[in-house]
């Protein structure tokens, strides 16, 4: 039994998997195994896997196409590690990323999730952090559920790493989390678990115009709204109004990029939403920028 299962749910990935499992074989920590879960894809993803003849790694072609919950957690049944991480078809570790997490599990005995940072890098050569929350702090730990729930889902699933006891303990993925399933995790197992982060890089996060967020914004919002409302009368109902209210303000926003919905989007805004954040989102994007230029990010100063 290996001591980590590295799940990597492919799709049509033909393009990216490959630097993607590479970054797996380049580990520096070797007790893993590669469960590639294949949902369906019609381009020669399984033909470049197959070019890899490391016992490690495992190939399963799901017989239907699945939500991307139901692959995850599918994926998650194959599973037979202590540990559970998982890396996207198109982001890349770092050679040390699971040598020096499970370095942290050791310390940190009680933590079910493990998590670092994940650098946004660009096809024009532009990086950032992921987590701009944390961009210029030290990443939470312990108790996250709060910190989760209020500043959204600001942890990368490629930069994490679930004790395998705790997904179980949970009752894995419901069926009624499609697209989110990253997010319902986290707060899943947050809310019953203490978390512990490795302040420095552990991943890259490719960031093109196929990216999940932004082909599907809104059932992603829609979901996430879905899923604060299980968290009803179980945390604060100011937290509660105040994560719905940002929440329909970005369903808001990708209704209003189609004139079909456009009317229905702008009425959300109105209603749901926050317009006020939105008539300052332009002063905070010129702050971002002005910072980053003069003040180093806090990932370019703990990265090794």
């Amino acid at each position: 039994m290996p001591a980590v299962s590295v799940i990597l749910n492919l799709y049509n990935g033909a393009a990216t998997v490959a630097e993607a499992i590479d970054s797996v074989v380049a580990q520096s920590f070797g007790d893993w195994e590669l469960l590639v879960w294949d949902d369906c894809s019609t381009d020669n993803g399984l033909d470049i896997v197959e070019r890899y003849h490391d016992p490690r790694i495992r190939y399963f072609r799901s017989d239907r196409q699945l939500p991307l919950g139901q692959a995850r957690q599918a994926a998650i049944d194959m599973a037979s590690g202590e540990w559970i991480a998982f890396l996207d078809q198109d982001d890349l570790w770092l050679p040390h990323k699971l040598e020096r997490q499970l370095a942290v599990a050791g310390e940190k005995p009680d933590a079910a999730l493990v998590y670092g940072r994940t650098v946004r890098f660009y096809p024009n050569g532009r990086e950032r952090d992921y987590d701009q929350a944390h961009e210029y702090a030290l990443l939470p730990e312990g108790d996250i559920f709060t910190s989760l729930f209020s500043d959204s889902c600001y942890i990368a699933m490629s930069s994490a790493l679930f004790r395998r006891s705790a997904v179980a303990a949970i009752g894995g993925i419901p069926a009624t989390i499609a697209i989110i399933p990253d997010y319902y995790l986290y707060l899943a197992v947050t809310r019953r678990f203490p978390a512990a982060a490795l302040q420095e890089v552990v991943c890259r996060y490719r960031m093109h115009g196929a990216n999940t967020s932004q082909t599907t914004s809104v059932a992603v919002q829609q979901e996430a709204l879905r899923l604060m409302e299980m968290y009803r009368g179980t945390v604060d109902a100011k937290l509660l109004a105040r994560c719905k209210r940002r929440h329909s303000t970005q369903l808001a926003l990708a209704e209003m990029r189609n004139g079909s919905t456009f009317f229905r989007g702008t009425t959300r805004l109105l209603t749901e939403g926050s317009l006020y954040s939105q008539l300052l989102r332009p002063f905070y994007f010129v702050f971002h920028r002005v910072r980053r230029s003069v003040i180093r990010p806090y990932w370019k100063t703990v990265s090794r």
